[in-house]
C-alpha cells in the first residue's frame, strides 16, 4: 500500500505530540514524513500513467463504438435495410454494452485489491493461535520477583520486518515500580511493544 509508512509516521507522532513537542522534534518527524513520501512517489506516477491510459483507451472505445455504429446505421438506412429506429435499438444496446465494459475494466484494480484483502482477512481468521491456554507444558517458578529485564535487545515485527523498533535496547524496571516507555530516537510509545514482547516470552513463543 502506497504511503503506509508516511501514514503510519504522522499517525504515531499525532498520538503523541505531546512527546514530540516535549523534545522539540517537529521538523525531525516532518523530515521523516517527507522522506517516506518521497519513496512512494515514483510508484504514484507510474500508477496514474498506467490508470490513465487506460481510463483514455476505455473512453476511445466508446467514442469509436458511437462512430461505428452511426456509420454503419447509416448505410443500412440508406440502402433501406434498416429504419431509424431499428438502427437507435442497436446503438443504444451496443452504447451500454461497451459502458459496461470499460466501468468494468476501470474497476480491474479495485476487485484486484478487494480480493487481496479478502484473502489476508479469511487467512487471519483460519490461523490456529499458537497460544493454547489449556496447556500445563512448560517451566513453573516457585518465587517470582516481578523484575523485568531487557538486555540488548533487537526487535522488527513479523509483518514489518523492514522497521526496527528496538536496535540493542535495554531496559531494567524493578518489581514494584512505575516506568514510562517511550522512544527518543522515533518519538513514539513502544509501551505496547514492551508487553508484547514479554506476553509472547511468558507464553514461550520468542
Amino acid at each position: 500500500m502506497m504511503y503506509e509508512d508516511a501514514s503510519q509516521v504522522a499517525t504515531d507522532a499525532i498520538s503523541s505530540i505531546r512527546t514530540v513537542a516535549s523534545f522539540c522534534s517537529e521538523k525531525r518527524i516532518t523530515r521523516i514524513y517527507d522522506d517516506k513520501c518521497e519513496a512512494s512517489m515514483s510508484q504514484g506516477v507510474r500508477t496514474g500513467i498506467v490508470g490513465g491510459i487506460g481510463f483514455g483507451f476505455s473512453f476511445l472505445m466508446l467514442y469509436l463504438t458511437y462512430g461505428l455504429c452511426f456509420y454503419v446505421g447509416a448505410q443500412f438506412v440508406r440502402h433501406g435495410q434498416s429504419s431509424f429506429g431499428d438502427v437507435f435499438k442497436v446503438f443504444f444496446a451496443l452504447v451500454l454494452a461497451t459502458i459496461g465494459v470499460s466501468q468494468t475494466s476501470a474497476m480491474a484494480t479495485d476487485s484486484t485489491k478487494a480480493k487481496d484483502s479478502a484473502i489476508s482477512i479469511f487467512a487471519l481468521l483460519d490461523r490456529k493461535s499458537e497460544i493454547d491456554s489449556s496447556r500445563n507444558e512448560g517451566l513453573t517458578l516457585d518465587e517470582v520477583k516481578g523484575n523485568i529485564d531487557f538486555q540488548h535487545v533487537s526487535f522488527k515485527y513479523p509483518t514489518r520486518p523492514d522497521i526496527q523498533i528496538f536496535s540493542d535496547f535495554t531496559l531494567h524496571i524493578p518489581s514494584g515500580k512505575v516506568s514510562p516507555l517511550f522512544s527518543i530516537q522515533i518519538t513514539i510509545v513502544i509501551s505496547s511493544t514492551v508487553i508484547y514482547i514479554l506476553a509472547y516470552f511468558h507464553c514461550g513463543l520468542i
